[in-house]
């Protein structure tokens, strides 16, 4: 017997209690005769779960429709159906590879100098602005601008070129990762 108990997870989400289900989609795989899908709604919750499996390989890998979140989800034992895309999933089945393409900005190492110091001529003035030299380019030469501060602004050049750095962020173990994106194939 079900019961009409209010729940919800550390977030704060509803969590419903077999009674009602999500909106789900199943995704069309005509074109991979090999895969098939099932549909399975959750006895306890409002979740519903897509399982794709590639017949020839066995391999299998379910897609969940929820309002509240998991660990398979959070440890990406499963795929959040809201989120899941046609090449996540054949990839996870086998049948296309990826490419992780890291997102990247440009980099200048510098400090900002007290307007006091500058004043008082401690240091010299590039030629360049701040954005004319990350319009030279990834790799550029600035050591001819290194210890100075550039043009109409009070940043010290402390680096002697531009440099490339990745975008990063903190994962839900504490990790340091990579941000960026996944080109299919």
């Amino acid at each position: 017997m079900k019961t009409n108990i209010n729940r919800t997870d550390r977030q704060g989400n509803y969590i419903g209690n077999g009674s009602c289900h999500v909106d789900y989609t199943v995704i069309d795989f005509n074109e991979y005769p090999q895969v098939s899908s099932s549909v399975s709604l959750s006895e306890t919750t409002e979740s519903v779960y897509v399982t794709y499996e590639n017949k020839e390989n066995g391999k299998t890998i379910t897609a969940r429709f929820s309002h509240h979140v998991n660990n398979a989800v959070a440890f990406d034992d499963q795929l959040d159906g809201y989120a899941a895309g046609k090449n996540e999933i054949l990839y996870r089945l086998g049948l296309k590879t990826r490419t992780f393409v890291p997102d990247t900005f440009l980099f200048i190492n510098k400090r900002c100098v007290a307007k006091k110091d500058m004043e008082a001529g401690l240091y010299e003035f590039a030629e360049l602005t701040i954005k004319e030299m990350y319009d030279l380019g990834k790799g550029a030469d600035l050591s001819a601008y290194t210890g100075k501060i550039a043009k109409n602004s009070n940043y010290l050049i402390l680096g002697s070129k531009v440099e490339e750095e990745v975008k990063t962020s903190t994962n839900i173990l504490g990790q340091e990762v990579q941000l960026g994106r996944y080109l299919y194939n």
